[in-house]
């Protein structure tokens, strides 16, 4: 008999984690149809997937034979399932913090909570705001550590669990982010409705969660009018209620294409002239590697999330001061021999990235280390 997994996405319902939800998603469904993949993990062929409604409406494949079961996996709705003890061998959450019940001999669970464990970068005002925060992280923490095995995107945030939340790194596990099938097969690509109005023109596909930094785009092109006499436009891809809250500045230079299927983000891109990511932390945000295969000249925060994967191919600023940003955003306009150049190297980063084909494979081969070892629940 074979093992019984679970691949759990059912939590994920907003911003990057439906993006990797849908991608995994797709590489599922392909790969068991594939003998050769079922021949490598036995168990897949009859893996059980939960997704949320968002994971399942953004995956672009067929999935023929591929279990998937719509489920509602929010905190509060995990926290309400009741117990069923052991119900698999092994469950793999994609992105945690797994609340609620264990259905799992062995859990793995990925990690993205950034905010919790960079809470320096979290930028939370007042003080009932903080107070939340900080009962938010121990709850995070507490779940984390209870893990079998974690599944971080980046060495650096494997570092910080293992320093700053005592995981044990013989428990942490880096799997990095990679771009959706959307980026290489114009097939599965879908128009944008909404078009710029001046340029040059900067892509920012995010929500408004305090570390995205949305206020230093409308400070910086205040900057940009008043010192300098250039314009400039941010297309950004709020809900209508954080497009309401954004700030005058920020509301006066951008325009908002609304929240995006994956399948519309490479047409985001193309209707702009650059993209800019002024976030202040992230776990891995794959923006910057979109922007790189995208061919678009890419304007980031100077950061070691950033750097790690673009390299010398973007143009930094410090994403506290606008001053720095309008110095960037000038800059990349400014010299048509460099932008080729950076664009240039940008393409062969992301041509030398690992795929969401390896992502689904790398993932798969620690379902099969899991199950190998027999881990037991952490003390």
């Amino acid at each position: 008999m074979s093992p019984a997994v679970l691949i759990d996405m059912s939590n994920l319902v907003v911003g990057g984690g439906v993006q990797v939800g849908a991608s995994f998603l797709d590489e599922l469904a392909r790969l068991v149809g594939d003998p050769q993949a079922l021949r490598r993990w036995p168990w897949l062929r009859d893996v059980a997937v939960e997704a949320s409604e968002a994971v399942v409406a953004n995956a672009t494949a067929p999935r023929g034979s591929l279990r998937v079961t719509v489920v509602d996996g929010r905190p509060a709705a995990r926290l309400r399932r009741r117990p069923r003890g052991d119900e698999f061998d092994v469950s793999f959450t994609v992105f945690g913090p797994d609340y609620g019940s264990r259905r799992a001999r062995t859990r793995m669970v990925g990690f993205a909570d950034v905010t919790s464990l960079f809470p320096e970068h979290a930028a939370i005002h007042g003080r009932r705001a903080r107070l939340r925060h900080a009962v938010r992280s121990r709850v995070s923490c507490r779940a984390f550590r209870a893990a079998d095995l974690v599944v971080a995107e980046s060495a650096h945030v494997t570092a910080a669990l293992e320093e700053r939340w005592g995981i044990p790194r013989r428990r942490l596990r880096v799997v990095p982010n990679v771009l959706n099938r959307v980026f290489t097969d114009e097939s599965l690509r879908e128009p944008l409705s909404v078009q710029v109005h001046h340029r040059p023109a900067f892509a920012f596909p995010t929500r408004a969660y305090p570390h995205k930094n949305l206020a230093l785009l409308g400070a910086a092109a205040r900057i940009l009018r008043e010192e300098h006499g250039r314009d400039v436009e941010f297309l950004l891809t709020l809900t209508d209620d954080e497009w309401q809250a954004l700030d005058p500045d920020t509301r006066a230079a951008s325009r908002n294409a609304g929240p995006l299927r994956v399948s519309q983000v490479p047409s985001l891109y193309a209707a702009c002239d650059g993209v800019v990511f002024p976030s202040l932390n992230e776990c891995f945000s794959v923006t910057p590697l979109e922007a790189l295969r995208a061919g678009r000249p890419l304007v980031a925060s100077d950061r070691p999330f950033v750097r790690e994967v673009a390299g010398d191919a973007a143009w930094y600023f410090d994403p506290i001061e606008p001053a720095s940003l309008a110095r960037a955003l000038l800059d990349v306009t400014a010299d048509d021999a460099l932008r080729a150049t950076r664009v240039a190297d940008g393409l062969r980063v992301a041509d030398g990235w690992p795929t969401g084909r390896d992502r689904a494979a790398a993932y798969l081969d620690l379902v099969d280390e899991t199950l190998a070892s027999g881990a037991t629940r952490p003390g």
